[in-house]
């Protein structure tokens, strides 16, 4: 089918499947051009549930992108529910989290439930979009919980720091994560003192939190930011009530000089500050973070048009996130960008999920999990301080293609703990090969095929006989089964 994610080669009449690993490819122009809303949504959502779709076609491109900007938090009240009652961690205080891990002497719990709770919210939430900006930034951001105390602070960094200020403002983003127990922790920062100063905070704030690594600072930049923010650091953890603190007797006094800005002497714990202020507010900000968007929206390499007039909302905008995602959005560079962006593991597990509209209950999650550990996307479990890989070249192997070929193929037959999924429902009970692919194709898809890869569909479906003859009743389930398998890992599916 195409140049399919698994490279498909349907043999009509023979009902054979040959997966052959070459991966998908961006513009590739085999493939007829989706309706502009499909870019959207897909780009937006974890999956195009039908529930999406018609939404989106009954209020048009830009009511559903303002719709969902706008929506309140309390659209997901019922998901938020089961969220707290079902992984309480996640709302845990920075000092309830500590007593726990001490009582329980696991730091990896609370992990294990934010990792939990971000799946289920990614999979059920309305506000997909705002679901989306949460792992955007969360990747921006990155903590790894692979260590404590992050494993477990990080439950108030996503609620505090990510959440909360997801479709907020940058500026306001960075001095919460400046301030965060996981991140001070993460990046060695709780040790910067005057007397040693540690530069691993200053470092990544300036070449991944806010410039960039070719944003215009220099080593001794980093030395001066250092010295910023040295007596910021947590308090607290022997009487087990942790939190941020500026110490001043470890603080250094004296001037700085950060990117051609002095810093005068004195300034305490206002020289972080002025230094987050500074970064926020710089240029450099605002052409990397809109690098970032535009790579992560439009494709691996977005045209220098669509950075520029995005980081020109940026600046304009004080950061404000909303009105740059509408930048974004609203470009034709994305209008156009379909077919440019592959699905990273985390989103294809989620989109086959969310696309068949299967039901899930009872340890759906352990397969979900696996599945995400085995293509090497497991939630907050990226080592270093850059995040996910968001480009091809970071996801698309052979492994990791059959691999996902493998789950797909799983989910439509059924064979996935905790997930069903209604084949009569999404075949709409055609029952001939030409209606069945028409049917699947359009529920699963939400966009064109090409003639050819229609035509090796219905072949498929036919298994040698008559396309507009009515598939044998024992035979109908696994036939629609197969050709959920095959639209599920095909190049249409594992492109966003």
């Amino acid at each position: 089918m195409g140049q399919a994610g698994t490279r498909l080669t349907v043999q009509a009449g023979g009902g054979t499947v040959n997966p052959g690993h070459t991966g998908p490819h961006p513009d590739d122009p085999t493939l007829p051009a989706p309706d502009p809303l499909h870019t959207l949504l897909s780009r937006c959502c974890y999956g195009i549930r039908s529930a999406d779709w018609s939404r989106g076609t009954s209020i048009d491109y830009t009511g559903w992108l303002t719709e969902q900007l706008e929506m309140d938090a309390s659209a997901d009240a019922n998901v938020e529910a089961v969220v707290a009652s079902t992984w309480p961690r996640v709302g845990m205080s920075a000092a309830e989290l500590l007593a726990d891990a001490r009582a329980s002497s696991n730091s990896q719990i609370a992990a294990g439930d934010l990792r939990a709770a971000s799946l289920v919210r990614q999979l059920y939430c309305k506000r997909q979009l705002f679901e989306t900006m949460v792992e955007f930034w969360g990747d921006h951001f990155n903590i790894a919980t692979t260590a404590s105390p992050e494993s477990y602070y990080k439950c108030v960094d996503d609620r505090e720091v990510i959440r909360a200020n997801a479709l907020g403002t940058f500026k306001t983003m960075l001095h919460a994560s400046a301030r965060s127990l996981a991140m001070l922790y993460y990046l060695d920062n709780v040790s910067n003192r005057n007397t040693g100063p540690n530069e691993n905070y200053a470092r990544e704030l300036m070449e991944l939190h806010t410039l960039g690594v070719d944003g215009g600072y220099t080593e001794t930049d980093v030395s001066e930011v250092a010295r910023c923010f040295t007596g910021w650091t947590v308090s607290g953890v022997a009487a087990g009530t942790p939190a941020f603190a500026f110490v001043a007797s470890r603080h250094d006094t004296g001037s700085k000089l950060v990117l051609g800005t002095t810093i005068p002497a004195g300034g305490g714990i206002s020289d972080g500050n002025t230094v987050l202020d500074m970064l926020a507010a710089h240029p450099s900000t605002a052409s990397y973070i809109a690098t970032k968007l535009c790579r992560r929206f439009i494709g691996d390499a977005p045209q220098q048009t669509a950075i520029d007039a995005v980081a020109a909302t940026f600046t304009a905008s004080g950061g404000h996130i909303p009105s740059v995602l509408m930048t974004l959005f609203g470009s034709a560079e994305f209008i156009s960008s379909y077919d440019r962006k592959v699905r990273r593991p985390l989103d294809y597990v989620l989109a086959c999920l969310r696309a068949t509209d299967a039901v899930l209950s009872g340890n759906f999650l352990t397969g979900i999990v696996s599945r995400l550990n085995t293509l090497g996307q497991l939630p907050f479990r990226w080592p270093t301080p850059d995040g996910y890989p968001d480009d091809m070249d970071g996801w698309v192997n052979s492994g990791a293609m059959l691999n996902r070929w493998n789950w797909a193929v799983a989910v439509a037959e059924g064979k996935v703990s905790g997930v069903a999924l209604d084949i009569a429902g999404l075949s709409s009970n055609a029952n001939t090969p030409i209606t069945l692919v028409d049917q699947l194709a359009s529920r699963l898809l939400h966009r064109p095929l090409s003639i050819a890869d229609r035509d090796a569909l219905i072949g498929f479906a036919a298994n040698g006989g008559d396309p507009a003859a009515v598939i044998a009743a024992q035979s109908l389930t696994g036939r629609a089964r197969e050709l959920v398998g095959l639209l599920l890992s095909s190049t249409y599916f594992n492109y966003r």
